[in-house]
């Protein structure tokens, strides 16, 4: 089923680079900082997540900091578990109040870099919104409709995330800043 889901984006990436190639159109450049890839970023995560739970338990708050290490570490486990090797060389920034991913998506040969800019919000009943403020692969915007599953996937993923980290927790606020995803929230 989630392979049905992933068909039209790899038909729509192998369209794309080949009039990429055709065209010559440059490659979008990284950022030049690398966000290194370590397990030991993803158990700092979860032993930060466990200890915000604990402090919780006290005195009903919580917060919760996020690195680019720990989300880049994570989101590069979880999606080679769930696309393999179709994508690479995944990068998240935390500046300036969004997440900013790139990555290169490869299939059937082609490759093409795709970069996504996420603004993150919180709703009235305390959930993480995460919105796609700008996504392309290559020198290509993404199509709207495309965008719009991945806000429903990335939202629904993201909020099994934080209520498996900290369980009943209303989220106040999210801050992202200098390289850092803070969250704050009390208990429920």
């Amino acid at each position: 089923m989630k392979r049905l889901k992933v068909i039209p984006l790899i038909i729509f990436v192998i369209a794309l680079s080949s009039l990429a190639c055709n065209f010559g159109f440059g490659r979008q450049e990284t950022p030049e900082e690398v966000v290194p890839v370590t397990t030991e970023a993803v158990e700092s995560l979860q032993q930060s997540a466990e200890q915000a739970v604990e402090g919780a338990i006290q005195s009903g708050d919580i917060e919760i900091a996020i690195t680019e290490a720990q989300l880049t570490s994570l989101l590069t486990f979880e999606l080679a578990e769930r696309v393999g090797d179709q994508l690479s060389n995944l990068q998240v920034h935390l500046r300036d109040g969004q997440i900013e991913l790139f990555g290169d998506v490869d299939t059937q040969g082609i490759s093409a870099m795709v970069r996504v800019v996420i603004a993150v919000s919180v709703d009235p009943v305390g959930r993480p919104v995460l919105e796609v403020v700008s996504s392309s692969i290559g020198p290509f915007p993404v199509p709207g409709e495309l965008i719009s599953e991945v806000e429903v996937i990335m939202n629904r993923a993201f909020q099994e995330k934080i209520e498996s980290m900290a369980p009943n927790m209303h989220i106040e606020s999210i801050i992202i800043e200098n390289g850092t995803m803070t969250i704050i929230g009390r208990s429920k």
